[in-house]
């Protein structure tokens, strides 16, 4: 079975769109694009094959496709891994693995960033699992773009949707402004820089647990 949160619709998907969407040659939609690629006697848009792929019950299935996405030269895998990372609880930390390799090569002059805008307004969204968004504000610091440090700095003192406090997302939230230099020395990266980017890769590195074994025990 597959394990997923309820589909929500976020900040997240509509910040990558709208940039994706402002670029030339990205304003197609999925379905017309096939069509002209197949009259013109091009292969089918892969795009449209991970995305159904993504939701197959069989996870090696959904794996192969997470792996496929990252290597994947188009701005539109962004879309399809932040809905991975939203709903796919099994796969959360790969999706979230892939889009690091995304963020770092998909840098652009534009201000705000709309990668690192995006994974901020999920990571700040208290109607998101507290796993989700910490698992966002560790993207972003892996990510290692300063840009992200005032949303960051937010999460820090981040809550739950009653208030209480949202202590794995204030946690990943100050480790990453560690990763981004902000007031510390400096944190080394979990994935080094040059390590994933700008190549095709056959397995995707692993981030460590949200939650340590042994802390596991003392919240269970």
């Amino acid at each position: 079975m597959v394990s997923r949160t309820p589909e929500r619709k976020t900040d997240t998907m509509t910040a990558i769109r709208l940039s994706i969407a402002s670029k030339p040659g990205r304003a197609i939609g999925p379905v017309l694009l096939a069509i002209v690629l197949l009259a013109g006697g091009c292969a089918i848009d892969p795009m449209i094959r991970l995305d159904e792929q993504v939701e197959a019950e069989d996870v090696e299935v959904r794996r192969s496709a997470i792996l496929a996405l990252a290597n994947l030269d188009d701005q539109r895998t962004v879309l399809t891994l932040t809905d991975v990372l939203e709903r796919d609880e099994e796969l959360r930390d790969m999706a979230a693995a892939a889009m690091v390799k995304k963020g770092r090569e998909m840098v652009t002059p534009r201000k705000p960033d709309p990668i690192i805008e995006g994974i901020s307004a999920l990571m700040n969204n208290v109607h998101m699992p507290q796993e989700v968004r910490a698992r966002a504000a560790w993207i972003l610091g892996e990510i290692g773009d300063r840009e992200a440090i005032p949303a960051l700095k937010t999460a820090s003192g981040a809550v739950l949707t009653d208030g209480s406090s949202a202590p794995l997302v204030r946690d990943q939230a100050d480790i990453a402004l560690e990763k981004l230099g902000h007031k510390s020395d400096g944190r080394p990266f979990e994935i080094p820089m040059g390590s994933v980017e700008n190549q095709q890769l056959s397995t995707i590195p692993m981030p460590r647990p949200l939650v340590e074994d042994d802390n596991e025990e003392e919240l269970s």
